[in-house]
């Protein structure tokens, strides 16, 4: 029985399990693996992508290329007799070109419940939305962003402790499997598309260190969301001072305040005021330290206010 041919294009920690899961099928080649350039680091070194790295570790053969919408790369892929390219938090837009020569052949992972939160970061906004529900998506890839048929859809239930570091752990595991399932199942799946209905759209845009400002303003749900959705980056933060402090391990403690922003430092916590309740902060970051625990925190700091600092 002939395996089928695979172009895998992906880069961070998230394709790293699909591209596991396909490399260890009988029925699956993966032909070539595309990812991004190496990071340039300290003193001049380069630290290659995960998938890049597993690529080598594997013995798959790889490319970092500027560009997969140059006629050189599409030329290169003739040679390849490729099934399909599976594309997987690669990071470069998908041309034209590339979508003509391999029409509906293209296939893509994407962690939300499409319709909602077409754009980069859906794992953060489905968290900042508070929803309790989401999935990973196996799409055909079109011009529009993330607004191709759908082929599968795997739901995944939302804990009340879940953050974006465990939610994509999560989305990742089961993503990886729907994205087997949809390969080997092309066919029937393809009949069966679902067309999105583009009026139920919405999206999300990139994040930035900005994002991560929590003014206790807002009602402490909200804050919570922010602190899930921001856990891994940009991480949240208060302003003290003019000076940033981040924060972790935060909980909610639901109350009547007479005083938002009001700060308390206890023994091994502080408490801050939101708008509907008390915020109890586990760590924190003072600008240029490392994060610890607000015990040991305490025992080099301290806090000559008792009121935040918050935007109206």
């Amino acid at each position: 029985m002939k395996k089928i041919n695979i172009c895998f294009m992906g880069s961070p920690e998230f394709s790293l399990e699909t591209l596991d899961l396909l490399n260890k099928d009988e029925d699956i080649d993966i032909r070539l693996v595309v990812s991004a350039k190496d990071k340039k680091r300290n003193r001049n070194k380069f630290t290659p992508t995960v998938v890049k790295k597993y690529a080598i570790d594997n013995n798959l053969e790889y490319i970092t290329p500027d560009t997969v919408n140059s006629e050189e790369f599409l030329d290169d892929l003739e040679k390849y007799d490729l099934d399909y390219i599976v594309v997987v938090a690669f990071g470069q837009l998908i041309g034209s070109k590339l979508l003509e020569r391999y029409k509906d052949r293209i296939l893509n992972l994407h962690p939300s419940k499409l319709p909602d939160y077409r754009g980069p970061s859906p794992i953060q906004y489905t968290l900042l939305n508070g929803k309790k529900e989401t999935a990973a998506t196996t799409m055909l890839i079109e011009k529009g962003m993330d607004s191709g048929d759908i082929l599968l859809q795997k739901d995944i239930q939302i804990k009340q402790d879940d953050d974006f570091i465990s939610l994509s752990e999560k989305l990742s595991y089961y993503g990886a499997r729907a994205m087997l399932e949809t390969i080997k199942n092309y066919d029937s799946l393809y009949k069966s598309r679902i067309k999105q209905d583009d009026s139920l759209a919405t999206f999300s845009k990139k994040i930035t260190k900005e994002d991560g400002l929590i003014t206790f303003n807002e009602k402490g749900e909200n804050i919570i969301n922010k602190w899930r959705a921001f856990r891994s980056y940009p991480q949240v933060f208060f302003k003290l001072k003019d000076e940033n402090y981040k924060i972790d391990c935060l909980e909610f403690i639901k109350e009547e305040v007479s005083n938002i922003g009001n700060l308390e430092v206890c023994k091994d916590h502080l408490e801050i005021a939101c708008k509907n309740g008390i915020i109890k902060i586990g760590k924190i970051q003072k600008p240029g330290k490392k994060m610890m625990d607000v015990n040991s925190f305490l025992r080099g700091n301290d806090f000559n206010v008792n009121n935040i600092n918050y935007e109206k």
